[in-house]
C-alpha cells in the first residue's frame, strides 16, 4: 500500500508539471498535500473551532495564493483561512450520522483557480451506548423447564465501530437461576425452578460495549414469570398424629380430623383420604373427603388385636378436577392408644393345682406348679383422686381386712387420707370372703379410675404356714410361686389342701383356685460300716483267688431301704467284692514295685439308694522280681576331637524297684563302635560315669558318632541286668584349610558374553568333615574386577555386566575360599583366575575428522584429487577392515573403497549449474563406511564432504525487466526516478558485479541511469506535446576479466492529465416549496459545464451538504433536484443545499464544481400535541393532602399560533374524584377524595392533550400513580389460638411444632411481620421471627410438664410498630422415653455355700418415671453361664433366688448383670449384683500324691533332721482351709515329730536318737486337720524303715575266754575249741570273720574264718616243744568301718 501511494505522488507531480508546461502564459498553482490522493481522517469528537489540517500549494510563478472551500455542506462543516490554508471545523461531527465527506478545496493565484477534492473520513469514537430493541422484555415459562433451555433473546445494538460497537450482555446482579450468553443475548435456565419457592424473577440486563478506555452500557429489565405445574406431592399438616381413645367408646366417635394440603400453590387440588394399613377389623372409618377418622365398631382393650393400640398408615391423594385420584400421594402414620377401663376380675390359669413333692424338700424349695394369675385390665395415667384399698390377709382361724386411704378414686366418706390403716378382725375366712363381696365400705365411686390391674394373692388352709407364696401384691399379670417355709415330714403330715385367692379392691373382682400338695416318703437312714478302716497285708506273689477279708455294714431302715449291698467306688482291677456278703478276693497278680498299698473305697448302699463309704487298706510285701531300669532310653555325650581327656563324659543311672539288696546296681561297657579301649565307666554317687582317657580324631570317626552299650546289673540272686545305648558325639575342630585343585585357572570367553553368564566353576576341598568346618562351610570370594562375581557357596564365577574387549582384553582375578572357622581359627585357600576376552565384531566404524570442508575450483579437470576420508574400527582382524562408498552415488566424484581417497570424474563441475540436485551433488559428497566383520557393521552416520566451488567468470549479465514500456505522466520534474533496470550475473564476486550505462549517441539525453543501481531518473521536465515517447538502449557489464556485457531497450511513454474544473451557472439558487408537496416533486434544475473532453468532461451531480434527513435528491446525470419524502416545516423550515459536480477523471484527480440552493418550506397545520414522555409515573403516600401536586405533565405542539397551544384533561381512571388536573399547565393534583393503599394500591389515569378546536390533532398519555403505604394496619393472625396436641415428648431438638401466620395489609417494612414468643416457652421452644415456625430448642419431658401455653406476638417493622397477638397451646404425648432407674446403684449380697434351693438372696427394685408398663427383670446375655446355673431372677418381682447347688470351692464370687425393661425403645437399664459366697467347712483336707508314704532313715540320723514331707490341701477358705498336721499314732517313744508350715505342708523330723537294734520299723499315722469348727480330718500312713549302720562290734559268747587241753601228737584237723561271737547289726554289718592274731607263731593251729572253729594242723602239737599256748582270737564284722573284738584263750 505504501508503494502504491508513493507512485501516485510521483504521478501527481508529473501531472502538475505538465499542466504548467501546457499553459504558456500563466502556470497555475497545485496542491502538495498527500491526502488528496488518499483521504483525510478527522475524529468525530474533534471540538468545533479546532484546526484539522493545513492546505499546502505551490505556484511555479511564485504568485500569492488564496485558499478556499467549495460546496454548501463543506462550507457548513469546514472553513479555510484564505492566506494560510488552515482548515477549521465549524460544526460538530457525528460519524453515526455521516461517516465521510467529499470536500472540494480551491487554490487561486488570482489568474486561475485550481480545485481538488479530498475524501474526509470521520473517525469513530465511543460516544453511543448500546440500545435495547423491542422492550419491554417479559417471558412466561413453566417451572419444570429443563436446565440448559434457552427461554429468551435480548437484542441491543451500538452504532459505534470496532470494540465500541461490540456489545456484551450480563445480568446485574448475576442470577443463580438464569444465565445470559454474553455475545448473543440468549437467556438460559441454569438451575431448577420451583414455582412454590419463587413465582417470578425480575432481572436487570446490562449491555456494555467493549471500548477499552471508556465503555458505555445500558440497562434493561427482563421479567420472567414462572407458571405452576403439578409437580409437588401433598403433605400432611399438624403432624404427628397421635391420640388416645377409651375402650367401649361408642361407634361413630370422632377420633381426629386428618388434613393434607397440595404443595402446588398455583392451583392447589383437593385431597382424598384412605387408610392403607393398620386398620384391624376395619375398626376405624376415614371420610374420603373431610379426613374425619371415626370409630367403626366396639373397642375392647383386652382383645389382643387391640391391646397394643393401632398404627394406622393413612394416605392422602390429590384429586383431579373430576375427583378421580391422581398419582400425587403422601402417607403418614397415626398412633392410637386404647385406654383401659376396669372391667375384668383377676383370673387364674387353672381352677385347681395338684403336685407331689418329696418330704425332703428344703426350705425355700419352689413347688413345680405353673400358677399364673392375670387381670386383663391395665393401669391408666395416675389419677388425682383418692379411694380405698381393701386387702384381705387370711390366717388359720380368722381373717383381717385392712382398709387404707390411697390415691385411687374420689374420696366420698370414711377414712381420711394419711390416717393409719384400720384392721377389722373377722371370725373366719369364709365370712371374710362373703363380707368382701357384699360390703362397699363406702369406697370409691369409680373404681375404673384406680389401679385397674392391682390385686392381692393369699393362700388359705390348714398348715398354710408350712408354705409361703410370692408375689402377694400383683399388678396385671404374675407367675405365683409356692415355696416350702419349714422342713416337711411325711410321717407328720402327708398331704395339704389350700384355697388360693386373688382379691381386687372392686367388689366381686376375686379370683379363686384350689391347691393340693402330696408328700412323697423318702429313705432317710444310711448304712454304717462295722469299722471305719480295714487293714491287711499280702505278698506280691500271693496266688490269685485268695480271700482277703469281709466287710460288714448295717442299715437301720426296714424293708428294701434296710437291705445293704456292697460296691467298689472305682472297680479295682486286682480285687473283687461280693455284692451281698462283702467278701473281698484277689483276682489279679500283685506287683510291689507298681503298687505297695491299695486303699479301696467300699460303698454300702441300701434299697433306697442311700450310700456310706468305708475304706480297706491292703499292704503289698516285696519279692525280688524286677530288672534294673535305666532312667532314659538312650544317653548322649559330646566332646571335641583332640581333647586330652574327659573325666565325666556321660552320667547315667538305672533304678531297680526291688528293695535292698536286690536293687544294688553295677555298670559296665559291653560294646563300643570305635575306640572301645578309650572309654571307662565307674560308679559315683549312684551314677554310672563314662570317661575318655585319650584324645579322639574326628576324621577317623564315621559321622562323628561313637555308639556304646552299657549294662546295669543288680545284686539279686540270680542277678538281673539291662542295657542302654550311649551315643558319644565328637565335635570337629578346624584343623584343615580349604585347598583348590589348581593354583591358577585360565579361561577365554567371547566379549559379548551376556551379563550373569557362567565363566568358570571353582571347587575347593576341606579335609574337615563337619558341616561347620568342612566342605559345606566353604565360602568363596573374588577380588580383581567388579565385572565378575563368584557365588559364595557354589564357586560359580559369572559376569556382572557386559564386557568389552576394546576397553579391557584380560582380567586376573584372585579367588579365596574360607572355611567356617572364626577369627584366628579360620582357614583360607587362594587361587588365581586369568580370563581372556575374545573379539567379536561389536564396534561399527567411526569417522575420524568428519565432516570435511574443502575448496575446489569449478571446471577442475577429471581425476583430480579432492580429499581423503578416514574412519577407524577398534575391533581386530577382519572386524576392523573398512570399505568406503559414496551413498547416494555422486556422478561428479569417485572414491577408493580401501583408502577413502576422493577424485573428480569426467563430469564437469559448473558452479552456476542451475539444476538444484546437481548443484547439491557438486557441493556435498556423502560417504559411508562398513567393516568386514560377520555380520558387517556400518558406521552409525555417514561422513559428509562439503565442497566449496570457487568461481570462474564464465557468464554474461542477463536483463530481468527489459525490454519494457514505462508510462510517465507529463510534467514529471527533473530528478524523478521513473524506472529501475535490473540485470543479474550468475558469477560471484567481481565476475558477478553488474554496472549499467546507456549507449553513446542517444538523442536528447533527458534521462540518466545510475551505473550501480540501474535507476533511471529524469534530467529535465517531461512534456508530452514535445516528446511523447523515448527509446533508450541500456548496456549491462560485469567486472570480470575479461569483461562480459549485454544490451536491451527501455521505452518511456508520456501520459496526459485532467486539469479543467466543472462550473455552475449561476452559482446560487433560491427556491420556495410547500411542506405538503408530494414525493418526487421537481424543485429546480441546475446548469453546469466542464471544458475537459472525454471522461474528464463527463459530470456527476451530488448533494453534499444541507440535505437534512435526506429530504431531497439530485439527478445523477440530469442535475434536477426532487423531493424524496414529505417535508415537515416543524422539523426543518429551510434547507441550504450544497451541490457538487464531479468530472470523471482519474480517481484521485477528479475536479469538482459547487453551487448553493436555498430551499424555503412553507407551513401547513399538520401536528398534534405531543407529551414529552411516553408515560408518567409517580409515587405518593396514601395520606397526601388534597390539592397537593403529584406530577407535572407537559405536551408540546409543533404548530404555530393557536394551533400550537395545548389544553389538558383526564379521560379515564378518574373514579371517586381522587385526582384533578390543571387544564392549561398540566399539573396533576390530589382530588377531594383521600387515597387508601389498602383498597387501591395504584391508579392508572389517561390524560389527553388537545387543541382549542377539539379537532383530530390530540394525543393521550398514561399516568400511573403508585400509592405508597403508611403503616396504619396492625398484623392479624389467621387464628386466635393455634394448637399442637400430642407432640411426642421424644421429639428431637429442631422439631417443627406449629406454624403461626399473621398478615399485615401494609407494604414494605409496615407489612413485614416479625414473630416473638412473649411467654410460656420456658426455654423449650423458639419461633422463627420471619416464618412463624415454632421449633423445639430443648428436650421435652412429659414427666416434668405435660402441656405449654405460649403467647405469641406479631410486630410490623415500621413505626409505630403495630402488634397482633395469639396463643399457642401444645400438649405432650407420654412415651417410653425415660430410662428405668434402680433403687440402688449396685447390689451386694453375701450367702453361705450349700444354701437351699429357692432361697431368696436379694430383691432388685426398679422404677420408671413413665410408669406405662410393668417392669420386667432378666439377666443380661453376657452374664456367665455358671452364674445363671446357680441363680435365677423373678421376672416380675426382681427377687434373685438360688437355683443350683452353691459350692464356694467352685466359685466364691459372682457378678450378675440385671436388666430392667419397661418395654421402651431406649437402651435397657442394667445394674450390677455382686454375690459373695461364704465358706462352710464342708471339705476335709486331702493329701497330695507327692506326700511321702515310705521312707528309709539311717539309725544314726541326727536329732532334728528332716526326713519326710507330706502335703495336704483343703479347698475351704480361711481357717476352714488351713491344715494342721499331727502324729496320731505309731510314734513309739516320740521318735519323730511333725511341724506344720504354710498351713499345707507337714515336715517330719527325728525327735530323738534312733536305734535300729531297738526298733527297726515305724508306721506313723499322720492326721491332717483343718481349723474349722468342728474340724474336718484326714489321715495318712507313713512307713519309716530304720536302716542299719555298723555301730555294734562283735560280742564273744565267753567273756572270760576258753581254757582247753589237747593231746600232743593228735592227728591233723582235730577240733580244739569253737569260738562263738554275735553282732547285733544286720546284713554285712553282722557277718563275722574269725582270726588268730597272737600266740600261733609256729602255725600249730588254724581257725576257720567263718565258723570260728580252731583245729590242729597236720603237724601235731609237741608238748616238749611248747606245752602252753595263749591264743588271741580276733572277731571282726564286714561293716564299714569294720568293728572287731579280740579275746585271749
Amino acid at each position: 500500500m505504501r508503494c502504491h501511494i508513493a507512485i501516485s505522488c510521483h504521478l501527481v507531480w508529473l501531472f502538475v508539471l505538465i499542466s504548467g508546461c501546457w499553459g504558456q502564459v500563466n502556470r497555475l498553482p497545485f496542491f502538495t498535500n498527500h491526502f488528496f490522493d488518499t483521504y483525510l481522517l478527522i475524529s468525530e469528537d474533534t471540538p468545533v473551532g479546532s484546526s484539522v489540517t493545513q492546505l499546502l500549494a505551490r505556484d511555479m510563478d511564485n504568485d500569492p495564493l488564496v485558499f478556499g472551500v467549495s460546496g454548501e455542506e463543506a462550507s457548513r462543516f469546514f472553513a479555510v483561512e484564505p492566506d494560510s490554508g488552515v482548515v477549521w471545523l465549524r460544526q460538530p461531527l457525528d460519524r453515526e450520522t455521516k461517516s465521510e465527506f467529499t470536500v472540494e478545496f480551491s487554490v487561486s493565484d488570482h489568474q486561475g483557480v485550481i480545485t481538488r477534492k479530498v475524501n474526509i473520513q470521520v473517525g469513530d469514537v465511543n460516544d453511543n451506548a448500546p440500545t435495547f430493541h423491542n422492550q419491554p422484555y417479559s417471558v412466561r415459562i413453566p417451572e419444570n423447564t429443563p436446565v440448559g433451555t434457552p427461554i429468551f433473546i435480548v437484542n441491543a445494538t451500538d452504532p459505534d465501530l470496532g470494540a465500541g460497537g461490540s456489545v456484551l450482555y450480563s445480568f446485574q446482579p448475576s442470577s443463580q437461576f438464569f444465565a445470559i450468553d454474553s455475545a448473543r443475548g440468549i437467556v438460559t435456565v441454569i438451575h431448577e425452578l420451583d414455582y412454590e419457592t419463587t413465582q417470578a424473577y425480575q432481572l436487570t440486563v446490562n449491555a456494555t460495549d467493549q471500548d477499552k478506555t471508556r465503555p458505555l452500557s445500558t440497562l434493561a429489565n427482563l421479567a420472567i414469570i414462572i407458571t405452576d405445574i403439578q409437580d409437588m406431592d401433598p403433605i400432611f399438616i399438624n403432624l404427628p398424629y397421635s391420640t388416645n381413645i377409651y375402650e367401649h367408646s361408642p361407634p361413630g366417635t370422632t377420633v381426629r380430623i386428618i388434613t393434607a394440603i397440595d404443595q402446588d400453590k398455583g392451583r392447589p387440588r383437593g385431597i382424598g383420604y384412605t387408610i392403607v394399613s393398620g386398620n384391624t377389623n376395619s375398626i376405624f372409618a376415614l371420610d374420603y373427603i373431610s379426613g374425619a377418622l371415626t370409630l367403626n365398631g366396639l373397642l375392647d382393650r383386652e382383645n389382643p388385636l387391640y391391646s397394643h393400640g393401632f398404627i394406622l398408615t393413612v394416605k392422602g391423594t390429590e384429586l383431579n378436577d373430576d375427583r378421580t385420584p391422581s398419582d400425587a400421594t403422601v402417607t403418614t402414620t397415626f398412633n392410637i392408644l386404647v385406654i383401659d377401663i376396669n372391667d375384668n376380675a383377676p383370673e387364674f390359669n387353672s381352677s385347681e393345682y395338684s403336685v407331689a413333692i418329696t418330704e425332703l424338700a428344703q426350705v425355700g424349695f419352689a413347688l413345680p406348679l405353673f400358677i399364673q394369675v392375670v387381670d386383663k385390665d391395665e393401669d391408666p395415667q395416675p389419677a388425682s383422686h383418692l379411694g380405698y384399698l381393701v386387702s384381705y390377709r387370711p390366717c388359720l382361724s380368722a381373717a383381717t381386712i385392712v382398709i387404707t386411704a390411697a390415691p385411687t378414686g374420689p374420696l366420698c366418706s370414711g377414712i381420711p387420707l394419711g390416717s393409719p390403716a384400720r384392721e377389722l378382725q373377722l371370725p373366719d375366712q369364709g365370712w371374710a370372703r362373703e363380707h368382701l363381696r357384699r360390703q362397699n365400705f363406702q369406697g370409691p365411686a369409680h373404681y375404673d379410675q384406680g389401679l385397674n390391674s392391682m390385686f392381692e394373692v393369699y393362700l388359705v388352709g390348714n398348715n398354710s404356714h408350712h408354705f409361703i407364696i410370692s408375689p402377694t401384691s400383683v399388678q396385671g399379670k404374675a407367675d405365683i410361686r409356692i415355696r416350702v417355709a419349714i422342713p416337711l415330714d411325711y410321717e407328720t403330715v402327708d398331704r395339704y389342701d389350700f384355697d388360693l385367692f386373688a382379691n381386687e379392691s372392686v367388689p366381686d373382682h376375686v379370683g379363686y383356685a384350689k391347691v393340693k400338695i402330696t408328700l412323697i416318703n423318702e429313705n432317710d437312714n444310711r448304712p454304717v460300716f462295722s469299722q471305719p478302716l480295714y487293714n491287711v497285708s499280702l505278698y506280691e506273689n500271693v496266688t490269685v483267688g485268695t480271700s482277703v477279708l469281709t466287710v460288714l455294714a448295717t442299715d437301720n431302715d426296714v424293708g428294701t431301704f434296710g437291705e445293704v449291698n456292697y460296691f467298689f467306688t472305682d472297680d479295682p482291677d486286682r480285687f473283687s467284692l461280693d455284692e451281698d456278703t462283702g467278701l473281698i478276693m484277689l483276682i489279679a497278680k500283685l506287683d510291689y514295685e507298681l503298687i505297695q498299698r491299695f486303699t479301696l473305697t467300699v460303698i454300702a448302699r441300701d434299697g433306697g439308694g442311700e450310700e456310706t463309704t468305708g475304706r480297706v487298706r491292703i499292704n503289698v510285701l516285696d519279692v525280688n522280681d524286677n530288672v534294673p531300669t535305666f532312667q532314659k532310653d538312650t544317653y548322649v555325650g559330646a566332646l571335641r576331637e583332640n581333647e586330652p581327656s574327659v573325666t565325666q563324659l556321660v552320667r547315667l543311672r538305672a533304678t531297680d524297684e526291688d528293695s535292698p539288696p536286690n536293687n544294688q546296681i553295677t555298670y559296665s561297657i559291653v560294646n563300643a563302635s570305635a575306640f572301645g579301649s578309650y572309654f571307662d565307666i565307674s560308679v559315683y554317687e549312684g551314677y554310672g560315669v563314662i570317661s575318655v582317657s585319650r584324645p579322639l580324631d574326628y576324621e577317623q570317626i564315621p559321622n562323628g558318632l561313637i555308639y556304646l552299650t552299657v549294662m546295669a546289673r543288680d545284686a539279686g540272686s540270680p542277678p538281673l541286668n539291662s542295657t542302654v545305648s550311649v551315643t558319644i558325639e565328637v565335635f570337629d575342630e578346624n584343623d584343615n584349610p580349604p585347598t583348590f585343585s589348581k593354583p591358577a585357572y585360565f579361561v577365554s570367553v567371547v566379549e559379548n558374553i551376556m551379563a550373569g553368564a557362567t565363566v568358570l566353576f571353582l571347587n575347593a576341598t576341606d579335609l574337615d568333615r563337619s558341616r561347620e568346618y568342612g566342605q559345606e562351610s566353604i565360602i568363596y570370594s573374588l577380588e580383581g574386577s567388579s565385572q565378575f562375581r563368584i557365588n559364595a557357596r557354589s564357586g560359580e564365577i559369572t559376569t556382572t555386566s557386559l564386557l568389552d574387549r576394546e576397553m579391557k582384553a584380560e582380567y586376573i582375578l584372585i579367588v579365596r575360599a574360607v572355611d567356617g572357622g572364626v577369627a584366628h581359627n579360620q582357614k583360607t585357600g587362594i587361587a588365581t583366575v586369568n580370563i581372556t576376552l575374545l573379539d567379536i565384531n561389536d564396534n561399527p566404524p567411526t569417522w575420524k575428522d568428519a565432516p570435511y570442508y574443502i575448496n575446489l575450483v569449478e571446471m577442475t579437470p577429471p581425476d583430480s584429487d579432492v580429499t581423503t576420508v578416514v574412519a577407524v574400527d577398534p575391533d581386530l582382524g577382519e572386524n576392523s577392515t573398512l570399505v568406503y562408498s559414496i551413498q547416494p552415488p555422486n556422478k561428479f566424484y569417485s572414491l577408493n573403497s580401501t583408502t577413502g581417497k576422493i577424485r573428480t570424474t569426467h563430469v564437469m563441475l559448473d558452479r552456476e549449474n542451475p539444476n538444484p540436485l546437481e548443484a547439491e551433488l557438486m557441493r556435498k559428497i556423502v560417504v559411508s563406511v562398513t567393516d568386514c566383520g560377520k555380520p558387517p557393521l556400518r558406521a552409525t552416520s555417514s561422513a559428509t564432504v562439503f565442497v566449496n566451488l570457487l568461481d570462474l567468470n564464465d557468464n554474461d549479465p542477463t536483463f530481468q525487466n527489459l525490454p519494457f514500456v514505462a508510462e510517465v505522466p507529463e510534467g514529471t520534474p527533473a530528478g524523478v526516478s521513473v524506472y529501475q533496470v535490473v540485470a543479474i550475473d550468475l558469477d560471484e564476486g567481481l565476475n558477478g558485479l553488474v554496472t549499467y550505462r546507456m549507449q553513446v549517441g542517444m538523442p536528447r539525453m533527458d534521462f540518466l541511469i545510475n551505473s550501480s543501481s540501474g535507476v533511471l531518473v529524469t534530467t529535465a521536465e517531461l512534456d508530452r506535446e514535445r516528446i511523447a515517447e523515448y527509446q533508450l538502449r541500456v548496456v549491462a557489464s560485469d567486472s570480470g576479466m575479461p569483461t562480459k556485457s549485454s544490451t536491451s531497450t527501455l521505452t518511456i511513454r508520456v501520459l496526459d492529465v485532467n486539469d479543467e474544473t466543472p462550473t455552475f451557472f449561476p452559482a446560487v439558487y433560491n427556491v420556495s416549496v410547500s411542506e405538503d408537496v408530494p414525493r418526487d416533486f421537481r424543485v429546480v434544475w441546475l446548469n453546469c459545464t466542464d471544458n475537459d473532453v472525454g471522461l474528464n468532461a463527463e459530470l456527476s451531480y451530488f448533494i453534499t451538504g444541507g440535505n437534512v434527513d435526506g429530504k431531497f435528491s439530485v439527478g445523477y446525470r440530469d442535475a434536477v433536484i426532487r423531493t424524496v419524502v414529505s417535508l415537515d416545516r416543524e422539523t426543518t423550515a429551510a434547507y441550504t443545499l450544497i451541490m457538487e459536480a464531479i468530472d470523471n477523471g482519474p480517481v484521485g484527480k477528479r475536479r469538482t464544481g459547487t453551487a448553493t440552493v436555498f430551499v424555503t418550506v412553507l407551513d401547513v397545520n399538520d401536528n398534534r400535541p405531543i407529551f414529552l414522555q411516553s408515560s408518567y409515573e409517580a409515587s405518593v403516600p396514601e395520606d397526601i393532602p388534597e390539592g397537593h401536586s403529584i406530577v407535572q405533565l407537559k405536551a408540546t405542539d409543533a404548530d404555530e399560533g393557536e394551533f400550537g397551544r395545548v389544553w389538558y384533561r383526564i379521560l379515564h381512571g378518574h373514579h371517586g374524584n381522587n385526582f384533578r388536573i390543571h387544564v392549561s399547565n398540566g399539573l396533576l393534583m390530589r382530588g377531594p377524595r383521600p387515597l387508601d393503599r389498602e383498597q387501591i394500591s395504584s391508579h392508572v389515569l389517561v390524560v389527553e392533550a388537545y387543541n382549542h378546536d377539539l379537532g383530530p390533532m390530540r394525543s393521550s398519555v398514561r399516568v400511573i400513580v403508585y400509592v405508597e403505604d403508611v403503616n396504619d394496619e396492625a398484623p392479624v393472625f389467621t387464628q386466635q389460638q393455634y394448637s399442637r396436641l400430642g407432640l411426642r415428648e421424644t421429639a428431637g431438638i429442631g422439631t417443627s411444632v406449629v406454624v403461626v401466620r399473621a398478615t399485615d395489609r401494609d407494604t414494605g417494612d409496615g407489612g413485614l411481620v416479625n414473630y416473638r414468643i412473649l411467654s410460656g416457652a420456658e426455654g423449650k421452644f423458639e419461633i422463627d421471627e420471619g416464618t412463624g415456625l415454632i421449633i423445639t430448642v430443648d428436650y421435652l419431658d412429659y414427666e416434668t410438664k405435660t402441656s405449654y401455653l405460649m403467647n405469641v406476638s406479631a410486630t410490623d417493622q415500621a413505626p409505630p410498630f403495630n402488634q397482633g397477638f395469639c396463643s399457642v397451646y401444645i400438649t405432650l404425648l407420654n412415651e417410653l422415653d425415660e430410662a428405668v432407674q434402680f433403687s440402688n446403684s449396685s447390689y451386694e449380697a453375701a450367702i453361705m455355700e450349700n444354701l437351699a434351693l429357692g432361697t431368696e438372696i436379694v430383691r432388685i427394685q426398679a422404677y420408671s418415671i413413665d410408669n406405662l408398663n410393668q417392669i420386667t427383670y432378666r439377666f443380661d446375655a453376657y452374664t456367665s453361664t455358671q452364674a445363671k446355673a446357680l441363680f435365677k431372677i423373678d421376672a416380675m418381682t426382681g427377687v434373685i433366688t438360688v437355683k443350683g447347688l452353691v459350692d464356694r470351692e467352685k466359685g466364691n464370687f459372682y457378678t450378675l448383670t440385671v436388666v430392667a425393661d419397661d418395654g421402651g425403645p431406649k437402651v435397657d437399664s442394667t445394674v450390677k449384683v455382686c454375690i459373695t459366697v461364704l465358706d462352710e467347712n464342708d471339705n476335709s483336707p486331702q493329701f497330695d500324691f507327692t506326700s511321702d508314704s515310705v521312707i528309709s532313715v539311717p539309725e544314726d540320723c541326727p536329732v532334728g533332721r528332716h526326713v519326710a514331707t507330706v502335703k495336704a490341701q483343703d479347698p475351704d477358705a480361711g481357717s476352714n482351709g488351713q491344715v494342721v498336721f499331727s502324729l496320731a499314732s505309731g510314734n513309739i517313744a516320740g521318735a519323730f515329730e511333725i511341724i506344720t508350715t504354710n498351713d499345707s505342708i507337714g515336715e517330719v523330723f527325728v525327735a530323738r536318737p534312733l536305734d535300729r537294734e531297738e526298733l527297726d520299723h515305724y508306721i506313723l499315722k499322720i492326721m491332717a486337720s483343718d481349723r474349722g469348727i468342728p474340724p474336718q480330718k484326714k489321715d495318712h500312713i507313713l512307713q519309716v524303715t530304720i536302716l542299719d549302720i555298723n555301730d555294734n562290734p562283735p560280742v564273744i559268747e565267753s567273756p572270760f575266754g576258753y581254757n582247753v587241753s589237747v593231746n600232743e601228737n593228735v592227728g591233723g584237723g582235730t577240733t580244739v575249741v569253737q569260738v562263738r561271737a554275735t553282732d547285733h547289726d544286720i546284713g554285712l554289718n553282722s557277718i563275722l570273720s574269725y582270726y588268730i592274731t597272737e600266740g600261733n607263731e609256729d602255725m600249730t593251729f588254724r581257725m576257720d574264718r567263718i565258723s570260728g572253729e580252731i583245729t590242729t594242723r597236720p603237724a601235731p602239737p609237741d608238748r616238749e616243744h611248747q606245752s602252753f599256748y595263749h591264743l588271741v582270737v580276733t572277731v571282726e564284722d564286714e561293716g564299714t568301718p569294720t568293728l572287731s573284738v579280740s579275746h585271749g584263750g
